[in-house]
Parts: C-alpha cells; structure tokens; sequence
C-alpha cells in the first residue's frame, strides 16, 4: 500500500490527533531518501571529473600569493632659474635633474607646471616551493616618456621600472634576476622629498642583474651582484664630438655589499668595480684621425647610514671614486674623457648628503636635505662642463591618514661649471614643490 493510502486509512480509524504524527513521519522518511539519492548522484558526477580540472581547481586556490598596489601622485612645481630660461619641455621641469639648470643667461620668469606621471603601479606573487620561496616583482610609472602635449591629452607611456624574480633557496640566501636598484645604492637611506630623485649627491641607479644576497645571522648580510655596464665619456678637446655613451663593454659591472646594524642605527658599505671602454672613429683636437678601441678599470666606494632617533631619523651617504660617473646624481658627470690619444683618463668624483626627518607629531613631519658634489675634470674639458652641485631640500608634510600624505616643498640648487658663459660660472634654481600622494 503506499504512503497516502496508509495515512487516508489511518484517518478513518484514528482520530486526527493521533494520525497527525504519522503522516510527518511518513513525509519526512520520503525526503531523507530524496536527499540520500542527491548526494549518491554528487558523488558520482564528481568521480567522472577528469584529473586535469581537478589540478586546475587546487592550483587556482593554491599556495601562490598575489597582491598588487601603487599610488597616484600630483606635483604642481613652480620654478625660476638665475641663469637662463628653462629647457622646453626638460625633464628638469618634473624633478630635480642639476646638470639642466643654465648658467650664463639673463633670469628667467617663474614657470608653473602640473603633472601625474609619477604614478605608480606594482604587482607581486610569492610562492612556497619544495625548493624555497619563489617570488616576482614587477614595477611601473609613467614619468619622462611624454608622448602628448599638454594642450589636450597630457599622455605619457607607461615604463618598466622595475621586473626581477626572487628565489630564497634557504633561510639565509636567497638570488635576484631581473631590473631592480642597483645593489651599489642603498635605497633605504634615501630621504623623504616630494621631489622625484632628491639631493644631488645621491646614488641613484636601477639595472639589470644577477644578485646573491646572504644573511649572517645577526642582522647584517653581504650581498654580491653582477651588473648592466655603460659608459659615458667627454669628448676628446673636452667636446662631445667623439664622446657619449656607449655600449663597448665586455665586462658587466661588479658590486660588492656589507649590510650592518647597530642597536638604532643600519649601515651598509658598498663598492663597485667598472669597466669603462668605448670603441669609436673620430677627429682629435688637432683634426688627426684617431681610431679609439680603449677600456680602464675603475672603481666606486658608497657609505650610508640610517640613524633611529626615537620617531626621527637622520640619513647620511657618502660618495667617491673614478668610476661613479652615470651612478651619482643621474649623471651629473660622467666616468672619464677621451684624450687627443684616444686613451681614457677617468675622473675623481666625490658626493653626498645628511638628511634629518622631524615627527611634529603622528600627522605631521618635515625633513631637512643639504646635499653637494664635485668632480675633478681634466684640464682640457669645454668651460660649460659642470664641476659641482649643490642642493637644499626643506618640505612639511601632512598625513591625515597613513595612505594620504599632502606637503609642500622648498628647493634650492645650483651649478657650477668649469669656465665662464657671459661671465657667469654658475646658474641657480629656486622651486616651490606641492604634492598630493595616495597609496593604495
């Protein structure tokens, strides 16, 4: 007899109080075979799965970790030169660049400029492996590869700034492929500016390398890391003609680093060995052929430091050597000059900065940035080849939230050259700097 015959008979015989519960139960035994036979058919859908979807399924919710993040960033920068009218369309008019500030013309007015191209986006993946952590950066902004004008579109093209990938093959070691900062610059011991680069004396260098980072155990570490060569020489008689950059190199360049801490204060020490060489045909001073295929070595030794001050901080580096050339202040100078021989006489350069950061308070701070350096140029270099810098960097900066930082920003530089242009030998650049930086 079926279940609704079975509670209908019992209806005529029971009175509906007691008939009531048996129906329920009845009902509930027909669902509970119901779900039984759901489950059944789940199950074997799931087993006639292919293997493949299956790994699919576990690796997109594997151990691979990504994340990514950025910030947005808006300069309004105002500046006037003491030496001349601003370079049209410079990138000296988006951050500070010293070798771009004139010298030997009348003062110039007061130019206002406003831009996002320091923007920036990254994106990262960590994953665990049987073999050690494996990890990949990659980085990129928009800054100087202007490709629209600013009468409509105000476009620039995205750059790699940075692109490597990490493997920690133990607790201690670890190997980096790829572009990132230079292993010869402590990037940590750069100050806080809401100018792009900051003081003139600085490092400031990302390349291509192979880069073997160990730990001792202690909090210091010595890095070692092979490196992007280039080089870039004055010209024979102190002209470019003959001179530039070039691509001559058969050596890379090479990076020994120590990394140390004592109780609040890090330290690293770092030096570099280079190759500079080019290979080229030109006239000497003297209009005689010369047929240059030339290389000496070089050197470059860096200091910095990071002292905790409580909240404060102060920041110190040092530079110097025969080689800092393209590494110092965005090539403030360059490595070396081509003689009427052909030979490479390298040049001795020394620079640095201290920057002191002050915590008014949890929202507001200020920095202090005093930054100089000089270059000792062969003789026979032209009068407008530049022989030292000099830059003040002062900003007060507010931070309603840790992601939002808006500040302003007092710069001051100037240049000095090795000659006279109108009977000045030296220029100067007075800057108002305002930024408004969100960090997502």
């Amino acid at each position: 007899m079926s279940t609704n015959n079975k509670c209908a008979e019992t209806k005529r015989f029971l009175p509906a109080l007691a008939a009531l519960p048996l129906c329920l139960m009845a009902a509930s035994s027909q669902a509970e075979s119901l779900e039984e036979r759901v489950a059944r058919l789940e199950a074997a859908l799931a087993a006639q799965q292919p293997s493949e979807n299956k790994t699919a399924a576990k690796s997109s919710n594997g151990k691979t970790e990504y994340s990514f993040g950025g910030y947005i960033k808006l300069d309004a920068i105002s500046s006037q030169y003491s030496g001349g009218e601003r370079a049209t369309s410079a990138v000296g008019d988006d951050f500070l660049v010293a070798s771009t500030i004139p010298v030997g013309g009348e003062s110039g007015d007061a130019n206002f400029d406003m831009q996002a191209r320091h923007s920036r986006l990254w994106f990262k993946t960590v994953t665990p492996t049987a073999a050690g952590q494996v990890s990949s950066y990659i980085e990129m902004d928009f800054g100087v590869n202007q490709i629209g004008d600013e009468r409509i579109s105000n476009s620039s093209v995205n750059r790699i700034r940075q692109a490597y990938v990490s493997w920690q093959y133990d607790a201690d070691s670890s190997l980096l492929a790829g572009q990132s900062w230079s292993t010869f610059f402590n990037v940590a011991s750069l100050p806080e500016t809401l100018d792009f680069v900051g003081p003139v004396g600085t490092l400031f260098e990302r390349q291509s390398q192979l880069r073997w980072t160990h730990g001792l155990g202690d909090g210091s570490s010595v890095m070692f890391a092979l490196e992007n060569p280039s080089t870039g020489l004055y010209g024979a008689a102190g002209s470019d003609a003959g001179g530039g950059a070039y691509d001559n190199n058969s050596l890379p360049d090479v990076v020994l680093r120590y990394n140390g801490t004592s109780g609040s204060l890090s330290y690293s020490l770092a030096s570099v060995i280079r190759e500079i060489a080019y290979k080229q045909d030109f006239n000497n001073s003297a209009a005689v052929a010369v047929s240059g295929d030339e290389s000496e070595m070089g050197y470059g030794v860096s200091a910095a430091m990071i002292w905790k001050l409580g909240a404060d901080d102060l920041k110190v580096q040092l530079n110097a050597g025969n080689a800092l050339g393209r590494y110092m202040g965005l090539q403030s100078y360059r490595d070396g000059m081509i003689e009427d021989s052909g030979d490479i006489e390298l040049i001795d350069e020394i620079g640095g900065f201290i920057a002191y950061r002050h915590f008014w308070n949890d929202q507001w701070r200020s920095s202090i940035v005093l930054s100089a350096s000089s270059a000792d140029n062969p003789d026979e270099v032209a009068a407008t080849t530049s022989k030292s810098y000099q830059s003040l960097h002062l900003n007060l900066l507010y931070s309603p939230v840790a992601a939002l930082t808006l500040g302003a920003e007092f710069i001051h530089a100037s240049r000095n050259i090795e000659g006279e242009v109108n009977g000045d030998d030296s220029g100067e650049l007075d800057r108002l700097q305002f930024s408004v930086k969100y960090v997502f």
